[in-house]
């Protein structure tokens, strides 16, 4: 059995610079030192000072000093002083910094658990350590979403491969009590699911990856289901699609994504209708309503949540459409979502009734 070995991702920091507490205590020290020459050179500053120190020399307590000499022994005094405070402070003030870098080195892939402790009081660094954990949270949840997607696409690509697996052993090891055509057509029937999963998984990795900002334009609704419609119409075989819209709905969206909205809703209409699929358009002062029905034998009230969930097939739908993702629903939420509109299952007398909800331009 081959062992498959995980790559280590190691945490290296790079050499370090100048610290930020050896410059603001050197930039200290050096505006110390400034300020004391400017002082020097006014003597008028300067004069308390200068005749204190004269009265001690005259009166022999300074006797053999130098006063410029002292002068500057007491610049240099006060300047490691001011610099030994500034290190001293600078350093208790990044404290958390280096809490913070120590608990970010233990943040890894399988430990994304981890958050960074928030410091007492309200002050800068609690909230960096607030936004950071808040970004720690969002990629913990991005990265379980894909690992979830990932684990339920490969679990949808294994059944179709190891059922075309299964059906081309079978035709090579028994060849005399196997059907070539009809070997084939079950091998190009589990192709075309394939083909069907992968390109519905790449639209949602599109969407994912895209995050909402597919470029918008100013659509005119009615005349984009028009269009669909009669191209979904001159297909060869399928139930038709009778269609009735208002006129002149505006909204602002991706055409592409509303496109392939309409391609899954209309298809999944065709799929399960009996006779006919329906196709309408309204509008109300702030929203576009487009509505998919259809004559077949509907969704159950409980499963009418879970058929927007990533690779959710129920039986009947399993039944007549075999070459089906389970990706078609969950993809056209997304793309309600990512144009602030909704996606519902609502009730019917007769099949189902999909209401596809989006805000509305009203263009003067």
């Amino acid at each position: 059995m081959k062992t498959i070995r995980r790559p280590t991702v190691t945490i290296s920091h790079p050499p370090r610079s100048i610290s930020i507490r050896t410059r603001c205590t050197t930039a200290t020290s050096l505006l110390v030192l400034t300020i004391l020459a400017v002082l020097l050179t006014l003597d008028a500053t300067v004069l308390p000072l200068r005749s204190s120190l004269e009265a001690a020399a005259d009166e022999g307590l300074l006797e053999g000093y130098d006063l410029e000499v002292l002068l500057i022994a007491f610049g240099l005094v006060l300047t490691a002083g001011a610099g030994a405070a500034t290190w001293w402070v600078v350093g208790r003030a990044l404290r958390p910094i280096r809490a913070f870098r120590a608990h970010i080195d233990k943040i890894t892939a399988s430990n994304l658990g981890r958050r960074l402790p928030i410091p007492p009081g309200g002050d800068e660094f609690a909230e960096l350590a607030r936004a950071a954990n808040l970004t720690f949270a969002r990629l913990e949840e991005a990265v379980v979403q894909q690992q979830g997607f990932a684990a339920m696409a490969s679990h949808e690509l294994r059944n179709p491969i190891a059922g075309l697996r299964a059906e081309l052993e079978d035709a090579l090891e028994h060849p005399e009590d196997t059907d070539p055509a009809h070997s084939l057509r079950a091998a190009l029937t589990t192709v075309e699911r394939l083909d069907t999963i992968v390109a519905d998984l790449l639209a949602q990795a599109r969407l994912d990856a895209t995050g909402g900002t597919a470029p918008h334009e100013l659509i005119d609704l009615s005349e984009l289901l028009v269009q669909e419609a009669g191209r979904m119409n001159g297909t060869v075989g399928g139930v038709p699609v009778g269609i009735d819209v208002a006129s002149d709905v505006w909204i602002f969206g991706s055409r592409i994504q509303l496109v392939r909205a309409l391609a899954n809703l209309v298809g999944n209409a065709r799929r399960h209708a009996v006779s006919s699929v329906g196709l309408s358009l309204t509008a109300s002062a702030d929203e576009a309503v487009i509505t998919v029905t259809d004559d077949g034998p509907g969704i159950p009230p409980a499963d009418r949540q879970r058929v927007f969930e990533r690779f959710t097939r129920l039986d009947d739908a399993r039944r007549l459409d075999v070459g089906g993702s389970g990706l078609g629903l969950a993809i056209t939420r997304d793309i309600a979502d990512r144009h602030d509109g909704t996606l519902t299952l609502e009730d019917s007398k007769v099949g189902a009734r999909f209401v596809l909800r989006v805000p509305r331009i009203v263009v003067l």
